[in-house]
């Protein structure tokens, strides 16, 4: 009888213990896991749903843009911040893409409410994003372009080449895809038409 209360103990004991090891494993390689963002086929665009957009970019050293500048051709502004966890796990997989598609990328990313360009910059750098473009902008800017006083980030605008928001993807998207670019130049051709 003892035997039989030893190895039931004993199987107890060991099956809590398989449980505790698969849950603390489990919590460890779950902030390894690769989180896919939305398909960028979520920016196929629609009718125009803004004036032509005019958000001043703040940039390193001094620098001032407007995005009135990119008027002419598609482009993609990507709002993000130093302090939001789905927009640290994307960024390196947008900066591969901006690196993939080439020196003329079309996609304008912004910092939001995340201190100076200078901050933007050292957080990239301590994150090994060094190769990503540094424009911010104020919360209160954003939202006031935007109108509205809650705005989800990421979020990423497609505006056409009239400087127009064609659709909008809120949440992080899948830039690591492996037809991201081409998929995103289809985009670009469709707001065309």
């Amino acid at each position: 009888m003892k035997e039989g209360l030893i190895s039931r103990r004993n199987a107890v004991v060991g099956t809590v213990g398989l449980a505790v090891l698969v849950g603390v494993g489990a919590s460890k390689l779950a902030g390894t896991v690769v989180r896919r963002g939305m398909p960028i086929e979520r920016l196929m665009p629609g009718r125009p749903v803004s004036e032509p957009v005019a958000l001043s970019l703040s940039g390193p050293e001094g620098a001032h843009s407007s995005l009135i500048s990119h008027r002419g051709a598609p482009f993609l502004l990507h709002v993000w911040a130093t302090w939001c966890p789905p927009c640290r796990h994307e960024l390196p997989a947008l900066a591969g893409f901006m690196r993939a598609w080439g020196p003329d990328c079309p996609v304008v990313p912004v910092a939001v409410s995340s201190g100076s360009p200078g901050d933007v910059r050292a957080f990239l750098d301590r994150n090994g994003i060094a190769d990503l473009l540094v424009w911010t902008v104020d919360g209160t800017a954003l939202k006031d372009w935007y109108g509205t006083a809650e705005l989800a980030i990421p979020v990423t605008f497609l505006i056409d080449g009239e400087g127009r928001i064609r659709a909008t993807a809120a949440g992080p998207l899948d830039w690591g895809s492996s037809d991201a670019v081409g998929v995103l130049r289809r985009v670009f051709a469709a707001t065309t038409v």
